[in-house]
């Protein structure tokens, strides 16, 4: 870490001494490697060493940017130069306000396991291996698609006003799908998990449930199209509630009037059992960190409490638009940090206050309706409405679950389904950057067949 501080600071002062006005800098070394198994057999394996330096150079508030892969001199000078000529070059910016003040970084555990540095790919390739194995573990499996991906990396982030910082980061993800048959019948279940320790459990659980889902679904019927209850899986809500809550509360798509959030701050958007925090300090969790990509220190904010919108997220730039403080929200990138685009507003960990029903009991209280379990369709962020493939879901009769429901769509506004949220379960799991319960939606518009 100390090589990477030397060469982040001298950087920021070559920047400075070719006329920028402020400036950061972050040097990192990351290493990443995966293993992606197709239909059965081994599609592609990857062990990736990735050094590299990204810099910000501003003038009159105008930003260059500009990343080089290594960290030789020559390259470095190179990457400033055509930073600071890009700032000189560009329309000034009154909006600029200036980059985070030195502030001391939070001290977060769980960031980076030991145990992701001494993995070896073939070890990597052994895990997707027992990933498709697991998950071809029923007789009507047809053909299962697995992929383990690890990745780590140390980096030092500096500014031109003082900070000089470094943190570790590693991430562990698997994500698999098992297709189970059955004559002409076919249906696909899906699982993964996203973490910064080795989670070896991970592998026999995920596949396991990815396989179970699969054979499940063989069982199928029609749904008429009409208003149902709907409960939504953990995986369903923080697929939904990461682009939704996520992106809604961007203070910059805010600022464009691009979020269907827009003047709702203080405002009431949803059901009182609604709470939303974001939390980079969370333990072991991919979007931890003990300072973002500018250098302001890792806090938990209130984004939505009771149903009431609290905040939006913020960089220093769109905070200063707003004359408030950032939130601590510049992004470098996913769970282990990119040198190759400058920084950009994301949640951290977006955390949804769990309730006091299980699943079970959501299912069983529903007379007539529908189990979500999940989709890969986002909503539209400017207006917030939705509407997508269920790509896993069951009918619910009589507080049963019932066969999976094919080509049937679900159809709602964001606003109506923050509002109609009737109760939440008391279990959570990791998904898609979200720390998501169950939820029950009192109804939603489903698209189906007669």
């Amino acid at each position: 870490m100390s090589e990477l501080k030397d060469i982040a600071s001298k950087a920021v002062d070559h920047v400075m001494k070719l006329g920028a006005s402020d400036c950061d800098v972050i040097v990192i070394d990351s290493r990443f490697m995966s293993a992606e198994i197709e239909k059965g057999t081994m599609k592609q394996a990857n062990s990736v060493v990735d050094p590299g330096i990204a810099i910000r150079a501003f003038r009159n508030g105008c930003q260059g940017f500009s990343s080089s892969t290594g960290h030789s001199s020559s390259s470095i000078k190179d990457a400033a130069a055509l930073a600071v000529s890009l700032a000189k070059s560009g329309t000034p910016d009154p909006d600029f306000k200036g980059l985070p003040r030195k502030k001391r970084p939070t001290a977060v555990a769980g960031l980076h396991d030991p145990k992701i540095s001494k993995l070896q790919s073939d070890q990597v390739v052994e895990m997707a291996i027992e990933l498709a194995d697991v998950a071809a573990g029923h007789k009507s499996i047809y053909s299962v698609n697995a992929s383990v991906a690890i990745a780590e990396c140390s980096l030092v982030l500096a500014n031109s006003n003082g900070f000089l910082e470094g943190q570790r980061l590693s991430s562990f993800e698997t994500s698999v799908e098992a297709v189970a048959k059955s004559g002409s019948v076919m249906f696909s279940g899906v699982d993964g998990s996203w973490n910064r320790r080795l989670d070896r459990p991970a592998i026999e659980r995920v596949g396991k449930n990815a396989m179970e889902h699969a054979v499940l679904g063989l069982k199928q019927q029609k749904i008429a199209t009409g208003d149902y209850p709907v409960v939504m899986d953990p995986l369903a809500v923080g697929f939904i509630f990461a682009s939704a809550v996520g992106g809604g509360v961007n203070a910059e798509s805010v600022q464009r009037k691009r979020s269907f959030l827009t003047d709702k701050l203080g405002k009431k958007i949803g059901s009182e059992r609604l709470t939303i925090t974001d939390d980079p300090t969370l333990e072991w969790s991919n979007g931890s960190y003990c300072f973002d990509g500018e250098g302001t220190p890792a806090r938990e904010k209130k984004v939505i409490m009771e149903g009431v919108l609290s905040a939006y997220l913020y960089d220093s730039y769109a905070a200063g638009k707003d004359s408030v403080e950032s939130t601590g929200n510049a992004s470098r990138g996913g769970s282990v940090w990119s040198f190759r685009k400058p920084p950009t507003i994301s949640p951290s960990n977006l955390v949804v206050s769990p309730g006091d029903s299980t699943l079970d009991e959501m299912i069983s209280d529903t007379k007539k309706g529908v189990y979500l379990r999940f989709t890969w369709d986002y909503p539209n962020m400017a207006t917030g409405e939705l509407s997508g493939l269920m790509m896993e879901s069951y009918s619910i009769d009589k507080g049963e679950l019932g066969g999976s429901i094919r080509q049937a769509t679900i159809g709602i506004g964001m606003i109506d389904m923050f509002s109609r949220i009737e109760a939440v379960g008391k279990q959570t799991r990791d998904a898609f950057g979200v720390r998501a319960p169950a939820m029950r939606l009192s109804s939603a518009r489903i698209g189906g067949s007669n």
